[in-house]
């Protein structure tokens, strides 16, 4: 495995001849699928939907409400784009696939982000007194 400075490097280099993702996504796609891996016992290979799902949980426990706005401003929109990072990542030889994943696994509706629920407020019958 190779260390973070390393995989940093190759991610800035990528990032410099192909403009798609911020280079902190790369990173952040990377520790996550490491991470899910690494709390498998034992560790096995994870599908398409086990990497969104897990990296869905990552992100909303480590930006919360800002969510959203870490992945607009990484580009991401869609589960696609991770499948597009995910793949960058096994060219770059920082992940690994097996012979049956394929980049299309990751082009399925899966929303990254659950919308906050909307707060009813509550409708107070109070008189307001009138101030003179």
């Amino acid at each position: 495995m190779q260390n973070m400075s390393e995989t940093r490097r190759k991610i800035n280099e990528f990032y410099e001849r192909s403009g798609k993702y911020a280079p902190d996504a790369y990173e952040f796609v990377t520790g996550a699928v490491i991470e899910q891996v690494n709390r498998l016992d034992p560790p096995r290979h994870l599908s398409a939907l086990e990497v969104l799902q897990g990296l869905k949980k990552q992100l909303a426990d480590e930006f919360g409400i800002l969510t959203a706005l870490i992945l607009e401003s990484w580009n991401i929109q869609s589960a696609s784009d991770i499948g597009e990072i995910v793949f960058d990542l096994i060219n770059l030889q920082i992940l690994s696939a097996s012979a049956e994943d394929k980049r299309s696994d990751f082009d399925v509706e899966f929303k990254l982000v659950d919308q906050p629920r909307r707060r009813r407020k509550k409708r107070l019958d109070l008189e307001i007194p009138e101030i003179d």
